[in-house]
């Protein structure tokens, strides 16, 4: 298993997703209250969108041996727990509607652009050897 710290793997999953098309990506670091540390929620124009977000998610955490959860959710909303970081990607109707953002009021929004920009990429494969 590979040791990514927290919040890099945070940084790292919001960068990605942002990468792949996703937006309204809001990176929350949760009160030492909450399960977990952090939250990232992301949009997805569409269902499938929703889908290949948490699929992107997913096989990150495969590629880098990051422990995690299957996804679970339905329709227009899907969630990727691992371990200390929970992606939650909606439609742009389910975040409406659901607004998970208030589940956290005393949350911390997490600048994230530049400091994901800062890191070294780890979720592209590596050269190939020549």
């Amino acid at each position: 298993m590979t040791h990514v710290p927290t919040r890099e793997l945070a940084l790292h999953l919001a960068r990605l997703l942002d990468d792949k098309g996703g937006h309204d990506l809001l990176l929350l670091a949760l009160p030492p209250s909450a399960l977990v540390d952090f939250a990232l929620l992301v949009t997805g124009r569409s269902d499938r969108q929703v889908k290949a977000l948490t699929d992107e998610a997913l096989h990150f955490c495969k590629r880098l041996r990051i422990s995690h959860f299957p996804p679970e959710g339905e329709t227009g909303w899907a969630l990727l727990d691992c371990g200390d970081v929970v992606v939650h990607a909606l439609s742009e109707e389910m975040r409406q509607f659901y607004r998970l953002e208030r589940l956290w009021p005393e949350a911390k929004a997490v600048q994230w652009q530049a400091e994901a920009a800062a890191l070294a990429r780890i979720d592209l494969p590596a050269p190939a050897a020549v």
